[in-house]
C-alpha cells in the first residue's frame, strides 16, 4: 500500500531543503545514533533516513548497504505522517505492508519502529528507524522514549550543521564584501593618484609609466606602453613591464608599426577605447604577438597634441595600450581604471601643451617664429653665467621701413619672417636667433675661443648675408643690414657691456654705409660689411 502524501508536504519539502545537499553532510554522528538505536534495541538494522519527493535518503546505514530507496516502498513515507513513534510488529499481518517487496523478498524486514525527525516549525523531514527480518512483540515506553529521544539529537546535529553552515557562508560573504571593499578602497586610491599626476609637470612617457603603475597590481597588466603617431610612423615607447615578461616578447611589442597594420592603427584612426579579451582571435592581430603569448590587449587614445620639442606645428597623436599574457576578462573595474588613466595622460598632454603654447608666447615674437628680447634676455643671461666662449652679433634692417611705408605692414611682415626664418636656418644648431623689436634682430652664435677673430665675424655675419639675399630674392627692396659682432670673453666683462658694444659697432656700420664715416669712441670697424 502507498503511503499518503503529507497535507504540509509543499512546506515539508522546504523544510528539508534547508539543510542543503544531504548527500554531504558527514555521516559520522548520525551513524554513531543509528548504532545505538539497533543495541538500544537489539535489532540488526537500524538507519536515519530524509523523505524527499520521491524517494527516501538514508544519511546513516547500520546492518544494511541502503542508501536510497523508492518513497512508494518506504516505511518511512508512512512514519512521517504521524506525530510520535511508529511500531510494526508484523509486517507481513499489516495490510500496509503485507504485499510490499522488501517484505516478500527471502530475509524480507518484519519488524519496523521509527520515530520522526521533526524540526523546530513542526515538520517531519525523515526518520530514525531500526528493523528486523523477524517479528516481535510491542515496544515498551521506554524503548519509545529512547527512540524518539535519539531521533530529537538527529535534528538537534542537523541544525547544528545548518546554522554552521549558515555561519560559514555569512563569515564568506563577509570576506568577500571585505576584499570587494579593500580592492575598492585601493582602486579609489589609484584613481585619486592618478588623478593627482595632473599637478605634475611630467613629459608624456613619465606620465603614462606613473599612469600605468597605478593600474598594474589591480588590472593584471604584463605591459603597458605610449603609441606616438606622427604622419605615418607609428612608435611605441614601453612605460611598463612586468618582471617575468617575455624576453622575446618585449621588443615586439614596441616595434615600429606600419601605416595600417595591426590594431593600434585602427584605434587611432576611429579614436575608440577598445579592449580584446581574445587576443589571438582578433582579425588584425599581428601573428608575431600571438606567437609572443599575448592574450589581451586595451588601447586608450588619448588625442592629438602639439609635439613639445617639435615646434607648434608638429602635431602628434597618442595612444595608451595595455598588455596582458594571461587569459582574462576586462571587466568594468578594469576598463573603468584604465580609462582614468587614459584621461589623466591625456589631461597632462593638454596641461603640458598648453604651458608649451604659453611659453612659446612668452618667448616667442608671433611675427617671425622666432624668439623674442625676454628669451634673448634669458639667454645672454645663462651664457654668461655659463662662462663658454660666444659670439654676440646685433642687426638692423636697413630700408625696411620704406617696405612698410610702400608695401603695407602686411608685406612688412611677410620681409620680417622671411628673414628671421632664414637667419634662424643660418645659425642652427650653432646658435640662435631672436628679434629684438622692429626690425632689430640679434644672434648668439657657439665660438670655441681658439678661432681668430676675424674668422668668428666672418661665421656671424655669413647667415646675416644669407637672409638679406633671401628677402631680395623675394622682391622685396631692402637695401641691406647694419651689423656690429661683439665676442665673450674677449671683448667684455658683462652681458650689459657685450650688449652696448655690439649696438655700437652696428651702429658704425650703420653710419658707414650711409657714407657717414665719423667713428664713435672706442667701436672698431667691421671686417667685412653687409652690402
Amino acid at each position: 500500500m502507498n503511503a499518503l502524501i503529507p497535507a504540509d508536504e509543499l512546506r515539508r519539502l522546504e523544510a528539508l531543503a534547508r539543510y542543503s545537499d544531504l548527500s554531504s553532510l558527514p555521516q559520522e554522528a548520525f551513524t554513531r545514533l543509528a548504532t545505538l538505536a539497533a543495541q538500544l534495541f537489539r535489532v540488526p538494522i537500524a538507519l536515519v533516513n530524509f523523505v524527499a519527493e520521491d524517494s527516501t535518503l538514508s544519511q546513516a546505514c547500520v546492518g544494511v548497504d541502503l542508501t536510497r530507496l523508492d518513497r512508494q516502498v518506504s516505511f518511512c513515507a508512512h512514519a512521517i505522517l504521524q506525530a510520535d513513534v511508529m511500531v510494526v510488529p508484523d509486517a507481513r499481518l499489516d495490510p500496509r505492508f503485507s504485499d510490499n517487496p522488501l517484505v516478500g523478498a527471502p530475509g524480507g524486514f518484519r519488524f519496523y519502529a521509527g520515530a520522526p525527525l521533526t524540526t523546530a516549525d513542526g515538520h517531519n523531514i525523515g526518520t530514525l528507524c531500526v528493523l528486523d527480518t523477524a517479528p516481535r512483540a510491542e515496544v515498551t515506553d521506554t524503548e519509545r522514549e529512547a527512540l524518539r529521544n535519539l531521533a530529537a539529537l538527529a535534528v538537534d546535529e542537523l541544525e547544528l550543521r545548518r546554522q554552521t553552515a549558515v555561519l560559514e557562508r555569512e563569515a564568506l560573504a563577509r570576506d568577500q564584501l571585505l576584499a570587494e571593499l579593500r580592492r575598492v578602497t585601493r582602486r579609489s586610491e589609484a584613481l585619486l593618484a592618478i588623478s593627482s599626476l595632473l599637478d605634475l609637470d611630467l613629459l608624456p612617457g613619465e606620465l603614462a609609466r606613473h599612469a600605468a603603475e597605478q593600474v598594474v597590481p589591480l588590472c593584471g597588466l604584463d605591459w603597458a606602453g605610449l603609441g606616438i603617431l606622427q604622419g605615418d610612423a607609428l612608435q611605441v615607447t614601453p612605460v611598463w613591464q612586468a618582471p617575468g615578461l617575455s624576453p622575446e616578447l618585449a621588443p615586439l611589442l614596441a616595434r615600429p608599426m606600419p601605416r595600417g597594420r595591426g590594431a593600434t592603427w585602427a584605434v587611432l584612426e576611429q579614436g575608440e577605447v577598445r579592449f580584446v579579451d581574445d587576443y589571438p582571435a582578433l582579425p588584425s592581430a599581428r601573428p608575431d604577438l600571438v606567437a609572443g603569448g599575448v592574450r589581451g590587449a586595451a588601447w586608450i587614445p588619448l588625442g592629438t597634441f602639439p609635439d613639445l620639442g617639435g615646434g607648434p606645428e608638429t602635431d602628434l597623436r597618442y595612444v595608451l595600450v595595455a598588455v596582458r599574457t594571461r587569459p582574462a576578462v576586462w571587466n568594468a573595474a578594469d576598463r573603468a581604471l584604465l580609462e582614468a588613466a587614459g584621461r589623466s595622460v591625456a589631461g597632462g598632454l593638454h596641461r603640458r601643451a598648453h604651458l608649451d603654447s604659453v611659453q612659446r608666447d612668452a618667448f616667442h615674437d608671433p611675427v617671425t617664429g622666432v624668439h623674442n628680447r625676454r628669451a634673448f634676455e634669458q639667454a645672454l643671461a645663462a651664457r654668461i653665467a655659463g662662462s663658454a666662449p660666444f659670439a654676440l652679433t646685433v642687426l638692423d634692417l636697413d630700408g625696411f621701413k620704406g617696405v612698410n611705408d610702400t608695401q603695407g605692414h602686411t608685406q612688412g611682415d611677410t620681409l620680417l619672417r622671411m628673414f628671421g626664418q632664414t637667419l634662424l636656418a643660418g645659425v642652427t644648431p650653432r646658435g640662435q636667433t631672436y628679434r629684438l623689436g622692429g626690425d632689430e634682430f640679434a644672434v648668439l652664435l657657439d665660438s670655441d675661443g681658439e678661432q681668430d677673430r676675424l674668422l668668428v665675424e666672418d661665421q656671424a655675419l655669413e647667415p646675416v648675408d644669407q637672409a638679406v639675399a633671401a628677402v631680395r630674392g623675394a622682391g622685396f627692396d631692402l637695401s641691406g643690414a647694419s651689423v656690429g659682432v661683439a665676442l665673450w670673453p674677449h671683448d667684455a666683462s658683462s652681458g650689459k657691456a657685450l650688449l652696448h658694444l655690439a649696438d655700437q659697432r652696428m651702429y658704425v656700420h650703420k653710419r658707414r654705409r650711409a657714407g657717414r664715416q665719423t667713428p664713435q669712441p672706442g667701436a672698431a670697424p667691421m671686417a667685412t660689411p653687409v652690402h
